[in-house]
Formats: structure tokens, C-alpha cells, sequence
């Protein structure tokens, strides 16, 4: 497959546009992937998103988008987990009027309504496998067919792909397609997860106690900081907004703060007393280095180790330190790259 095989026949050669990718990290591991992410949303390839619910892959779609070479036409976003399997396959590729019961007319999907422009598939380890093949032949051909339609339509999209699923762990259990996966894995970016990314909590808490006109003491900031974000930015984002509804037009302090935090219904701290947030930085920097490169190599720890220039030894203590299971990266032997 050559880098021609991965554009849409359709797309004029457009001139970058002179638009700066604004996401930025105080964390110099998060921040040097962003960096990259933005020159890759200046090319026509796929490009994955993984990482936890709640940690902005959306954001950051809509950002690739707004820089890259398609910003001037739609955005369309499509939840995959959110239909039924009918409703999926007419949502991406349209139907035609009496093609199933309710379709009282014909109808663009997502493909269509993108044309030009780029197409996010969120969740996209939930889309039913009986779907997956046809969005693989839609994707190599750059072609659909309409739910109930005889005629094959010509697409013009980029295709920007999202979940919080282990894809590798999915095409084990027969979930998902390898040559899918390969098909969208061209450029693939991990998102942390709040609590390692805690560098950035300021920041995003002004953002929105701004946009809600909410104010925080400094003693409520650092007690926030304390909780452990399972529902990472989407989570505080919904804080910010209750304590605008409960408590508008006064500061939040810490007594407000620990009322705001009762909703959740997860323990604020690991059951040694330690707050979960309080981890090294370090550790998570080389965490993430061991996924990515495990994640490149198919599992191969031997290969793993010598890109990450450690013993063997040395990595298979850190895969247990942080409970990491290179299995779960190994595709069956009978994936084609697609």
C-alpha cells in the first residue's frame, strides 16, 4: 500500500493553510505529542485516537480539522455506540426513501454530508462487526452504497477514528477487524488521562470556571487536585457547571468543593491513603514510551527493548510494574494489513 492508496482520488491539491495547531500541554511528554499531531493533521492520513472516556479525543478531532487542508468544509462526527446496527449503516452512508421501515425519504449520510471535509467516527471499537467490513471497503475504495441503493457513490473525506476500547485486545477476541485497525492505525495518538496530565489541571479548571463565571479559592484548587478525574476532563468540565448551578455567584471554597465532589461515585484516594495523582511523571513518561513502542512492534518485547535501549531484564520488570500485558498487542497470525 503506497501513501496514494491512503487519499481520496477526489481531493485537489490544496495549500496548507496558515493556521497553528493550538492545543498545548504543560506536560512535556503530552505537549511533544500534540506538536507532532500537528503537522500530521497537514497530511490526508487516517489518524486514531485512543485513550480513556472523557479525555478529549473530540477536541482534539476538531482541532486537526481546523488546521488542516479541509478546514473549510464540514466536520462530521458520527458515535458509533450510540445507534443501532441499521441506524449506523444508514447514518454513514445514507439510504434511499423505503429502504427499511421509517425511511420515509432519501438521505445523505456521513460520508456524504463530509464531502471535502473530514469525518470523525467516535467509538469506533463499538461499531458492530458485520459493519466493519463494509466501512473497510468504503474506506479502500473510497466509494459507498446508500442502504437500499444500486448505485455506488464516489467519497471525498479524511477519516479521523476514536475510542477508549483496546483495539488490539479486541481483534483477539474476534471484536474487531485487524485490516481495519491497520487501515486506520497510519498515524495513532494516546490521550492521558487527567490525573497524568495533572500539569494541565489549572488550566483547564480556569478554562471553564471563564466560561461559567465561577470562581475557585486556591485551597479548593489543590483539594480538587487531590481527586483522582476517572471521568478525566469531561468529568471536571461537569463539576465546573454544577458548581455554577448550586452555587452561582459564590466563590467555591473547600466544604463547597467536597459537596461538589459527593456525585462521584468512585474513593478520592488509593486505600493506602496516597492520592492517586501524586504519581512521577517519569513513570508515566516512560509508561507510555513502553505502550507505544509495544504497540509498533506487535508485542515483541525483544524488539521493544532493544528500540527503548534496556535489557530485556529490565523491561519485563516494568511491564510488571505497570501491569502491562504485552499479549494484549499481538495481532492472530492471519491479520492482513489492509
Amino acid at each position: 500500500m503506497n501513501e496514494s492508496s491512503l487519499m481520496s482520488p477526489n481531493t485537489p491539491a490544496l495549500p496548507v493553510p496558515a493556521l497553528r495547531f493550538s492545543l498545548q500541554s504543560r506536560n512535556p511528554f503530552w505537549n511533544a505529542e500534540l506538536q507532532s499531531l500537528g503537522r500530521a493533521a497537514e497530511t490526508a492520513f487516517p489518524i486514531l485516537i485512543l485513550g480513556p472516556s472523557g479525555s478529549g479525543k473530540d477536541v482534539i478531532a476538531q482541532e486537526i480539522h481546523r488546521v488542516s487542508p479541509r478546514q473549510a468544509a464540514p466536520f462530521v462526527s458520527v458515535n458509533c455506540s450510540a445507534l443501532t446496527e441499521t441506524l449506523i449503516e444508514s447514518e454513514l452512508f445514507g439510504h434511499v426513501k423505503g429502504s427499511f421501515t421509517g425511511a420515509l425519504g432519501d438521505r445523505k449520510g456521513a460520508f456524504e454530508s463530509a464531502r471535502g471535509g473530514t469525518l470523525f467516527l467516535d467509538e469506533i471499537g463499538d461499531l458492530p462487526v458485520s459493519l466493519q467490513a463494509k466501512l473497510l471497503r468504503a474506506l479502500e475504495n473510497n466509494e459507498i452504497r446508500p442502504v437500499g441503493s444500486d448505485k455506488v457513490l464516489k467519497t471525498d473525506v479524511r477519516i479521523i477514528a476514536a475510542t477508549h476500547q483496546n483495539l488490539p485486545q479486541k481483534i483477539h477476541e474476534g471484536q474487531f477487524r485487524a485490516d481495519l485497525f491497520f487501515r486506520l492505525n497510519v498515524i495513532s495518538i494516546t490521550t492521558p488521562a487527567l490525573k497524568n496530565r495533572i500539569e494541565d489541571f489549572d488550566d483547564l479548571l480556569n478554562c471553564f470556571a471563564k466560561q461559567m463565571r465561577v470562581r475557585f479559592s486556591f485551597d479548593a484548587i489543590q483539594r480538587l487536585k487531590m481527586y483522582s478525574w476517572p471521568g478525566n476532563i469531561r468529568e471536571l468540565r461537569n463539576l465546573v457547571f454544577r458548581a455554577a448551578a448550586l452555587f452561582p455567584k459564590e466563590q467555591i471554597d473547600i466544604p463547597r468543593a467536597e459537596h461538589l465532589l459527593k456525585s462521584s461515585a468512585t474513593v478520592l484516594t488509593t486505600p493506602d491513603g496516597e492520592s492517586p495523582v501524586r504519581g512521577s511523571v517519569i513513570k508515566e513518561v516512560e509508561r507510555q514510551l513502553i505502550l507505544k513502542r509495544l504497540q509498533e512492534n506487535n508485542g515483541n518485547q525483544r524488539r521493544t527493548a532493544v528500540d527503548l535501549g534496556m535489557p530485556k531484564s529490565t523491561l519485563n520488570d516494568r511491564l510488571r510494574q505497570y501491569n502491562i500485558n504485552p499479549k494484549s498487542f499481538k495481532l492472530p497470525p492471519n491479520s492482513v494489513f489492509g
